[in-house]
């Protein structure tokens, strides 16, 4: 598939290049780590507040 891009002063981009622009796997990658961290820390919390809990009655 070719789209004219010549207003954009852009011929040709090769697929990493295409990807890195539109943000590609490196950008759903740092989302997936942020919700996966957050989730843990979450759950630590939880578990955290639990122990706590049952210690201090």
């Amino acid at each position: 598939m070719n789209t004219d891009m010549s207003a954009y002063a852009v011929t040709h981009l090769t697929p990493e290049e295409a990807s890195a622009i539109a943000g590609g796997w490196g950008l759903f990658g740092a989302i997936a780590f942020a919700v996966i961290a957050l989730g843990g820390l979450a759950a630590a919390t939880i578990a955290e507040g639990v122990i706590r809990i049952k210690h201090h009655g």
